[in-house]
């Protein structure tokens, strides 16, 4: 296929959450933590993806032989993708696992909420990545129109034409990726029918 998906590495991005007690870490998480765009409520860990297209790297061709216009004999030509590249860019912004004053079972615990987390927000990402690879398939199947008195010129047009399609397909894209994360937060409530909720009774 012509359109290639490349994902990069997770960027961790920690902040730095403190307190004696179990309680105390959930207090610090709403303080310091990031807030969800989809609910503008504060969590403890956050999946952000972001999908470039490197559009004007991107190799365009003719998509078959051109049509001559009758009426005015101009050139109408058709262009399709013949390499384009798309790299994904997750990041997970979380609070650093080490914290210092907790009791041996309130440090189980947090290691234990820590771990489900990672498992939730990984899920993120692989969602976003089968996203990601459907966007892939659409973007290959567009097609850009140039119409011109000459052939190479028609061709220009084309591509600049297909060029365009696929940068509004982009940019609706980017909406698409955060529906799918809040979609999974909404099914698995940011992952706590899943064990990612921070059991502060735990002394």
């Amino acid at each position: 296929m012509p359109v290639s998906l490349t994902m990069k590495s997770v960027v961790y991005d920690t902040y730095s959450v403190s307190g004696k007690t179990l309680p105390d870490i959930a207090k610090s998480i709403k303080s310091k933590g990031p807030k969800d765009p989809n609910d503008n409520k504060k969590v403890a860990f956050l999946t952000t993806t972001e999908l470039e297209c490197l559009t004007a790297k991107g190799k365009y061709a003719a998509d078959g032989k051109p049509k001559i216009e009758k009426k005015t004999g101009w050139f109408e030509v058709k262009a399709k993708v013949s390499a384009l590249k798309l790299v994904l860019h997750p990041t997970v912004r979380c609070p650093k696992r080490s914290v210092s004053g907790l009791s041996p079972r309130a440090l189980i615990e947090w290691y234990r909420f820590y771990a489900c987390c990672l498992v939730h927000e990984a899920q993120h990402v692989d969602k976003a990545k089968k996203e990601c690879e459907k966007i892939a398939k659409e973007l290959n199947k567009l097609k850009g129109t140039g119409l011109a008195d000459t052939e190479a010129e028609a061709l220009k047009l084309a591509k600049e034409d297909l060029m365009r399609e696929i940068n509004n397909h982009i940019f609706i894209d980017r909406d698409r990726l955060n529906e799918v994360h809040r979609k999974f937060d909404h099914s698995t409530h940011h992952g706590e029918t899943k064990g990612a909720l921070l059991d502060t009774s735990i002394g």
